[in-house]
Parts: C-alpha cells; structure tokens; sequence
C-alpha cells in the first residue's frame, strides 16, 4: 500500500494542500508559458507593456511557486527529512529572491530608461551572461546566489521527494532533473536556454495536481474499503 494512502491529513489540512496544489499547478503552468513571450533582455523592451506584465506574471509564478513548494513540503516532512528540508528552504529562497528581481523589473527598471539607461541594461543583462560597468550594487552578488539556491535546492528537493515515496516517484526524480539541467545553460546561449524552464514547470503541474487530488483520491479509498468490510 502507498505511504499517502496510510494516512488521512485533517480537515484543515486537506484545505491547504488543494489550494498548494493548484499554486504550484498554476506556478507550473505560468513558467513554462512566460518562456514564449518574454521580451528581449535589452532596454527597449523594458519601456515595452509586454516587459511589465512579463514582469508581474513572473512575479506571480514566484509567489505561487513559493506556496506550492510548501504544500508539497508539509505533506511530505517526515518521510523527506532533513534532505527535503534543506532543499525546501534552499528551493523556498530562491523563489523569493526571484519575486525580489521580478518585482523591480516591474516597478523599478521602467522608471530609471531614461535616466540611467546603462544601470538598467545591466541589470536586464545579468541572466544572459551581459557584463555592465556601472556599479550595480549587491544584484551582480545575488544573481549567481539564485541560480545555485535554484539549482541546489530543486535537485535537493526533488531526490527528497523521490526517496519519500508521498508523491509519484517520478515526479520527484523530473524536479531534480529540472534543477541540474539547468547547468545546461552555460553552452546553450540566450534568449534559447529559456527551454530548460519547461521541465521544472512540468514537474510543478505534475506535483501540483497530485498534491490536489490527493484528498479524493484518499476518500475514494476509503469508499472502497468501507464497501469491502
């Protein structure tokens, strides 16, 4: 029997673990959907209304990532252990780190093109590999920090998940492979190594809905039990 079918989470619990569910669902779905119409990382686009909701829905997927994360993370602590913590914490960091950037390509960069066009190229070019002479304060520092707390944490997270058996197996073992893949990166130039987000999306729609449907798939269970008694 599956460990998720042993055990029947609360009332209160079988809430927050729908609702994590379609967050990460939608987190999913809006990473790999954002891939297809960002703009080019250059200052003309940051001007651009297409580079603001851009901004926002990335900023969006952050958050909802973020709870998603933790959903899946509640119901697997015990069987994921101190593995699964770390990578959750590590993962969870990342994630608002990416709120924090996204956030200021929003509201912050599209108010400064005019005057300081150089510190926002920087800026905008600091995921594509664009060196900048201007000083751009502690973004140059946070920007390799977020890759290694995306690459780390996922690849943490998802052998955690794989090992803990809640969730499908290979669910886990695609969230791992999303988050190394990534390393891919450094030969496959940009704007095309925005491809390597589809797996991590995939693996967040395909946790998500299970995290969903978790709770009636364990009454469903139980239904049938309860007419074999």
């Amino acid at each position: 029997m599956d460990k998720k079918d042993e055990k029947k989470p609360s009332n209160t619990g079988q809430c927050f673990i729908r609702v994590a569910g379609v967050f990460a669902l939608l987190a999913g779905i809006l990473y790999i959907g954002i891939q297809f119409v960002h703009p080019a990382d250059q200052l003309s686009s940051v001007r651009t209304s297409l580079w603001v909701a851009v901004a926002c829905a990335t900023s969006l997927m952050s958050l909802f990532s973020l709870i998603g994360i933790t959903g899946i993370y509640s119901r697997q602590a015990e069987e994921a252990g101190w593995l699964g913590l770390i990578g959750f914490i590590f993962f969870g960091l990342f994630w608002l780190l990416s709120m924090n950037f996204s956030f200021n390509e929003a509201f912050v960069l599209p108010l400064l093109t005019t005057d300081a066009p150089e510190f926002v190229k920087g800026i905008v070019g600091l995921f594509s590999g664009t060196t900048s002479t201007v000083d751009l304060g502690i973004f140059p520092v946070l920007a390799p920090i977020s890759g290694i707390l995306y690459a780390l944490g996922g690849l943490l997270f998802g052998i955690a998940t794989y090992r803990a058996r809640i969730f499908p197996r290979m669910a886990g073992a695609l969230l791992a492979f999303a988050a190394v893949v990534t390393f891919a990166a450094f030969v496959i130039p940009h704007p095309f190594d925005r491809i390597l987000a589809i797996p991590m999306g995939a693996a967040l729609i395909w946790l998500g809905y299970d995290l969903w449907a978790e709770p009636r798939r364990i009454a469903a269970h139980n239904d049938v039990i309860t007419a074999d008694s």
